[in-house]
């Protein structure tokens, strides 16, 4: 009777084999963790840019504040939206944000345009990695 089971050298294979993908597939699998990381910051300034920014805008020169926001709605920006944990609130400036992740070391900032009777405000988004 045969026993029917793996000879050694078809297991080395088998690990060399799950090496070289291993290999392969780490690098990628760490590049995917950061773009998901810029990603996210990218889609927090296009909620600010499309949803927070416009609305609070219309409320601004609803309320007689000629379309300025930073100085009425800014300091309270996340009872509108949510802010991603890598953002953080330049001091003295209530609408811009600093983008810093030493884990990551990703960073960069978000600037602020105030709004007017004609334009909505606008954040720009400047990052490194």
């Amino acid at each position: 009777m045969r026993r029917g089971g793996f000879t050694m050298i078809e297991l080395i294979f088998v690990i060399v084999i799950l090496g070289i993908l291993a290999a392969v597939a780490l690098p990628k699998f760490i590049g995917v963790g950061e773009q998901a990381r810029t990603a996210k910051i990218k889609a927090f300034v296009g909620t600010l840019n499309r949803t927070v920014g416009p609305t609070l805008w219309s409320k601004s020169i609803a309320e007689g504040h000629n379309g300025q926001i930073r100085n009425y709605y800014c300091r309270d920006l996340a009872k509108y939206t949510d802010i991603p944990d890598e953002v953080r609130k330049m001091r003295g400036n209530r609408c811009d944000f600093r983008i810093n992740n030493q884990k990551t070391g990703l960073s960069g900032v978000i600037t602020f345009t105030d709004g007017n009777a004609t334009d909505s405000p606008r954040w720009d988004l400047n990052i490194s990695s």
